[in-house]
């Protein structure tokens, strides 16, 4: 096959996780995918594009390759792809700052009913506990993820009494108001929900079927990306809910959430962080040596090209490739250096130094995003030219890793950083057609008397990073802006 061909044919694979339906044929298995098999935490945190939903995605629908998981039920209690159930449920209600016991309760009547249902479906026992949550009116008379959410939302409208401690606990109960649908058919003994016990109960039944039931929860930065005090609320009484159950053995929740967002609900007031914070994974980073796999591993997946690298007598197996194995591969597909010269980096290392962020952080969604646009570039580029052939030893020039660079680079500023921190726009803006390096001087020159406050928050979200006694603005937040090497004066 002529080598423009497998260009035309190459699939890296989709950067969106949920909508690769190859991605467990190449998930790379790092340090933190094996310390969540292995249970050692329930919250995985990291950048946008950092891997997490492809984490959850691998580990459910590849849950035989990894023996750590025997015996335990997976559960996706969210929908993956489309408009979030969650936004759509709790777009119907009005929530301020007075109602997050409400919305800790609608929680864990979700949980309850996602719980439920999988038990339910595997085991015949525990009809005494269906019984009291059919009484109790718990249980969503209809299945869907929406509609179980509705009915915890419309089940904690309704008058709470629940006392939210400052310790942390909770009175695990709530009084129906007496004029409710809900109500109307109960005694007032029976007005009080004991969710100690229905938690208790359910993992006593879990664990005697030595089973144990894992509910997943992600894409919550999709379910709420106002970033709303009521957001805010929403997510942190969720938090608040799996503080008050992450003991249990029989169930665990495992929540996939952004990193800014998880640490924006808990610096604010959150009582008894330790308990979360103790099963909060640090968050998901690559390094070099995990790209170079992430890359190689979609790169051998297409037949085309496999074949192409084994003609050239390369080692093609991915379980025994050594990294120098997997640069020569790397390094056929694009030219070895962008920027030609022996202090320069290679291009693997050009493209990661080009996408990081102002906390040095690259993911794996930027990477592929960039080497699909070059590849699409580089068949432009030869259409334009009419070269039927690529003649190089490389497959993607550096014009085209240059140009993908650029529109990565547009792209990251406006579908990310301006859509995800809105109000910052304007502060970001100002930095148009200046230059990449800042000290305190020249910041106070763009932002303003509130430089300070706002360069902390520029940092936070990673337009700047700080160094000693300077301020940098990635590669990846320059083209946009205009923005050129150097040091502002």
């Amino acid at each position: 096959m002529k080598k423009i061909d497998i260009l035309n044919n190459l699939n890296f694979g989709n950067s969106i996780a949920e909508y690769d339906k190859n991605i467990v044929n190449y998930y790379i298995n790092t340090y933190s995918t094996m310390d969540l098999v292995n249970d050692r935490y329930d919250i995985i945190k990291g950048t946008k594009g950092s891997g997490k939903t492809a984490m959850l995605v691998t580990l459910y629908d590849n849950q035989s390759k990894y023996s750590q998981l025997d015996g335990k039920r997976l559960i996706k209690a969210i929908e993956l792809k489309g408009d979030p159930d969650f936004k759509r449920a709790f777009s119907t209600v009005t929530i301020n700052d007075n109602d997050i016991q409400k919305v800790i309760d609608a929680w864990k009547i979700y949980i309850i009913n996602v719980i439920w249902k999988s038990y339910s479906d595997l085991f015949s026992d525990g009809s005494e506990l269906g019984n009291y949550l059919q009484k109790e009116k718990l249980l969503s008379p209809k299945k869907t993820i929406i509609e179980t959410l509705l009915h915890a939302l419309q089940y904690v409208k309704l008058k709470a009494t629940n006392t939210f401690n400052p310790d942390g606990s909770t009175t695990q109960s709530v009084e129906l108001s007496p004029n409710s649908y809900y109500a109307q058919s109960m005694n007032p003994s029976e007005l009080l929900i004991d969710y100690n016990h229905i938690f208790s109960e359910l993992d006593s039944l879990i664990c005697n079927n030595k089973s144990c039931f894992w509910v997943m929860i992600d894409r919550l930065d999709d379910a709420f990306p106002d970033r709303t005090p009521e957001s805010t609320l929403i997510l942190k009484a969720l938090f608040y809910a799996y503080k008050d159950i992450c003991m249990y053995d029989g169930f665990k929740m495992k929540i996939f959430i952004r990193d800014d967002i998880f640490d924006e609900i808990t610096s604010n007031g959150f009582t008894s962080l330790t308990h979360v914070a103790s099963k909060t994974m640090q968050s998901l980073q690559w390094d070099r040596e995990n790209i170079e796999q992430l890359i190689v591993e979609r790169l051998l997946f297409n037949d085309a090209f496999k074949e192409y690298i084994s003609g050239l007598c390369i080692n093609t197996d991915c379980s025994s490739l050594t990294s120098t194995e997997r640069n020569k591969i790397i390094n056929i597909l694009i030219k070895p250096q962008i920027d030609v010269g022996k202090k320069n980096p290679d291009s693997l290392g050009w493209i990661i130094n080009h996408v990081k962020d102002g906390h040095n952080h690259f993911t794996p969604r930027d990477i592929i995003s960039l080497l699909e646009k070059a590849r699409a570039i580089q068949l432009n580029l030869l259409q334009e030219n009419n070269i039927s052939e690529i003649a190089d030893d490389f497959f993607i020039s550096s014009p085209a890793i240059r140009a993908a660079y650029s529109e990565t680079s547009r792209e990251k500023l406006v579908t990310q950083l301006y859509a995800e921190y809105p109000a910052y726009r304007t502060w970001i803006e100002l930095f148009k057609n200046s230059k990449a390096e800042h000290t305190d001087s020249t910041l106070q020159q763009v932002l303003g008397k509130q430089w300070k406050s706002r360069t902390e928050k520029l940092v936070q979200i990673g337009f700047l990073e700080k160094k000693k006694n300077t301020y940098k603005i990635p590669f990846i937040y320059r083209v946009q802006l205009n923005i050129s090497q150097g040091r502002a004066k």
